[in-house]
């Protein structure tokens, strides 16, 4: 800058000590360089856009990540709802014509990948003499399920789901989802869960496979 290239000649003067009064001169130089730098304005625009574009990028990409993770998290409800609905619709229903409805309700995942998706969907049943005793009927599950469940296990319920005697469809949903901007710094996926409960229209509980509950 023009304004640092005067004091320059005699700064250098100065430390030669063939201009000013010695010691006390070269202090008083260097301090009118020092003032004439810092109140030199020159590029602060382009040191300040530089400093402050890492942080908006941040709060952009934050943005975009959370959109998205928000997104996904809406497809796993809507997956956990449409599973336990299409369920509860039948009386009876077998392996394969729920594998049928899995694949139909993978599509929900869209444009996200659906084997990322693990479902295990339960009959669970309450005795009717004690409507705190509820223990699985039947599960099936998808792409591993979230757990597994054998026959009789009891399966807590919350509070006022099932009457005794009666029986609710529960589908569990779990999504493993990785960041899409920020897996450079987030390396293993990370679970979106969701549970649904859903009563059986059409009759007290649902078949499966012919096997009856009670």
């Amino acid at each position: 800058a023009p304004r640092l290239y005067r004091l320059r000649p005699r700064f250098e003067r100065n430390l030669t000590g063939t201009e000013g009064s010695g010691m006390k001169g070269w202090l008083g130089n260097t301090a009118r360089y020092f003032t004439c730098y810092l109140r030199d304005r020159q590029g602060v625009a382009a040191v300040e856009f530089a400093l402050i574009v890492p942080i908006l990028f941040m709060l952009f990409a934050g943005t975009i990540e959370f959109s998205q993770a928000l997104t996904v998290e809406r497809r796993v409800s809507q997956v956990a709802n449409a599973t336990a609905d299409l369920v509860a619709q039948t009386k009876s229903i077998t392996t394969s014509e729920v594998a049928g409805i899995m694949e139909i309700v993978g599509h929900l995942m869209r444009p996200y990948d659906p084997q990322r998706l693990r479902v295990t969907i339960l009959n669970v049943i309450a005795n009717i003499s004690r409507p705190n005793d509820t223990r699985v009927c039947w599960s099936f599950e998808y792409n591993g399920g979230t757990a597994t469940y054998t026959d009789g296990e009891p399966y807590p319920l919350p509070d006022d789901v099932v009457e005794p005697g009666g029986s609710v469809i529960v589908t569990e949903v779990e999504y493993d989802y990785v960041p899409m901007i920020f897996s450079y710094f987030i390396k293993s996926a990370f679970s979106l869960k969701e549970t649904h409960y859903l009563k059986p229209r059409l009759s007290s509980y649902v078949q499966y496979n012919g096997m009856t509950c009670g």
